[in-house]
């Protein structure tokens, strides 16, 4: 058992923390769950968030819970996802499958996963992404805050078979003005400025 997160989440450890060990350290009272997610086994500690990410999450947030009907979608803000034995990220905005059954759509796989990135460009389109195309997330957004663009990577795939080598075969930008159809609902699609801040 985990005696003090903080510790894990600042220094290296040889074998990967499970997800169930991650959650026992939450109910046991040793870790600040709202600042920490686990990615591959490792703890890592999430940075403060500045007005434009939180304008972008309320934005974002927004426009998904007017396109997905809650009786049959589940709109999470910033919640844990459980992934894999090993990851149990909270992205910026997800959309899953089961709305009203608490437990059907923590079961179900993501449809649709936005982080919003500022600072964290560089896990989030490193780490994070490796992470979500191996879990077999099919529609992954990096909301870019910096280069004000939305980027959309598809298809994940891992051609070299090594551990770092997933990433997403399809890799699309787009900026204000365009409108990004959704692969869960080809019917419609969010028009970029919907999203950015």
């Amino acid at each position: 058992m985990i005696a003090d997160m903080q510790m894990v989440a600042s220094q290296p450890h040889t074998s990967p923390l499970t997800v169930d060990e991650y959650f026992r350290a939450f109910e046991s009272g040793a870790a600040d769950y709202r600042r920490m997610e686990l990615i591959e086994g490792r703890v890592l500690r999430m940075a403060a968030q500045a007005y434009p990410h939180v304008l972008a999450v309320t934005k974002g947030s927004r426009a998904l819970y007017r396109l997905f009907d809650p009786a049959r979608y589940l709109v999470s803000v910033q919640g844990t996802v459980r992934l894999s034995p090993v990851s149990a990220p909270d992205p910026d905005l997800c959309v899953r499958e089961g709305g009203e059954s608490a437990e059907e759509a923590e079961l179900s796989a993501p449809l649709l996963v936005i982080e919003i990135s500022d600072t964290s460009y560089k896990k989030d389109a490193g780490s994070k992404l490796r992470m979500y195309a191996k879990a077999g997330v099919q529609d992954y957004w990096i909301e870019n805050l910096i280069s004000r663009r939305v980027e959309v990577y598809r298809q994940p795939e891992n051609p070299t078979g090594a551990e770092k080598g997933w990433g997403y075969a399809m890799i699309r930008h787009y900026k204000s003005g365009e409108s990004i159809p959704l692969l869960a609902r080809p019917d419609i699609s969010i028009c970029v400025d919907e999203l950015l801040p």
